[in-house]
């Protein structure tokens, strides 16, 4: 049986790529699920999902909504009445200059602030209480290498994505700050800087011109999913307050042992 036995759990941002992994992967654990997405795509997974054990409920939502991101909370906990795990993994990616015109910029603002930093804001505002009434709960956010890269390379948004840079900055911000406030209440917060791993958002960001040689560079997404579980796993002891590297040309792994919080560097 694995240790992640009927725990129940939210993942934002199910319906594909990324999302689709952590909730398969988790899925297979024998994990209880809420998948949430804008994609009505989602109802169609949790069919797909639903042979492996655990109960998978869809909601068809749009995180950036407080009406919507509340609805995920409530339907997992009406449903379970716990909940262990939240992934936070709903995301958009634009290009974005600061010599963008004043109505592009605020149209691309209220697109890409509101699903990647005020969602997951919004989704661990309202399961928190839930997981400090329990006394446990694993929170995993999903950032970018951009914020945290592997060494010798600069820290950088290459110059054309201030607003997603600046939605996954806030993002890390959080995930900071809650591990601290949260680790009297054992719930655990990390992130994932992500690098390029082979999904729907990042071929169409990448465009269609995109090299085979930069294709070959972006990693499984299986193994990622795998790490969420890894990091899930840990249990009680396990690391927080933890910005963890996912890039490609390395190994995709927990690369030290949990230490205490107050050593922890980002």
């Amino acid at each position: 049986m694995s240790d992640l036995q009927g725990q129940a759990a939210i993942v934002a941002g199910a319906a594909m790529g990324m999302g689709l992994g952590y909730a398969r992967a988790l899925a297979e654990q024998g994990c209880d699920l809420v998948i949430g997405d804008i994609h009505p795509d989602v109802e169609e997974v949790a069919r797909r999902l639903s042979g492996h054990g655990g109960r998978i409920i869809p909601v068809i939502s749009n995180v950036s909504r407080a009406s919507d991101a509340r609805r995920l909370v409530e339907t997992a906990v009406d449903a379970f009445n716990r909940i262990d795990i939240l992934i936070n993994n709903a995301g958009i990616c634009r290009r974005t200059l600061p010599t963008d015109t004043l109505d592009e910029s605020l149209d691309n603002y209220e697109a890409l602030i509101g699903t990647n930093l005020r969602g997951p804001f919004m989704l661990g505002r309202a399961v928190i209480p839930h997981m400090i009434a329990r006394g446990t709960g694993n929170i995993i956010n999903i950032a970018t290498d951009h914020v945290h890269t592997f060494p010798g390379r600069p820290t950088n948004g290459f110059g054309v994505m201030d607003l997603y840079d600046t939605s996954k900055w806030g993002l890390v911000g959080l995930t900071l700050t809650w591990a601290k406030a949260l680790a009297p209440h054992g719930i655990r917060v990390n992130a994932f800087c992500m690098d390029a791993t082979e999904s729907p958002m990042l071929r169409f960001f990448a465009g269609p011109d995109v090299s085979a040689e930069a294709k070959a560079r972006w990693m499984d997404p299986t193994a990622v999913c795998g790490l969420a579980v890894e990091l899930i796993a840990e249990g009680p002891g396990g690391r927080t307050g933890e910005n963890i590297g996912v890039w490609c040309g390395f190994e995709v792994a927990l690369t030290h042992a949990p230490r205490p919080l107050a050593v922890i560097r980002g």
